[in-house]
């Protein structure tokens, strides 16, 4: 199955950004977790909040992309909502739920690979 998985990645110019996000998300989770137990500084706040940004910005690239190819259904419309939605708003949570949310959101991630390829 991964053997499937990685070409169909590389030759569609929509999935591209799926995997930065994923990148991003990843390293935005293991900095938020390092600020909640260690140290939470205001240029680590900075990095957060780009690393954010920088994760919308690949889920917007996708949707237009796929949206271009071929049309966008209406789970890859919901992920996108989700971390333009919940992700701020639980940020005025506890940090352990903040995180949560966004390990969630690193799980849907892989959803929108998943739908294009089914």
């Amino acid at each position: 199955m991964f053997a499937n998985v990685f070409p169909q990645v590389s030759e569609s110019p929509s999935l591209i950004w799926v995997v930065a996000a994923i990148l991003f998300n990843m390293a935005n989770i293991f900095l938020g977790l390092y600020m909640a137990f260690f140290k939470k500084e205001p240029h680590l706040v900075r990095v957060h909040l780009v690393l954010y940004i920088a994760i919308l910005i690949c889920l917007a690239l996708y949707l237009v992309i796929h949206g271009v190819h071929s049309e966008n259904t209406i789970w890859e419309y919901l992920i996108g909502l989700y971390f333009i939605t919940l992700v701020p708003l639980s940020i005025k949570w506890d940090v352990l739920a903040h995180a949560l949310v966004a390990i969630i959101g690193l799980v849907l991630l892989p959803m929108l690979i998943l739908l294009q390829m089914f």
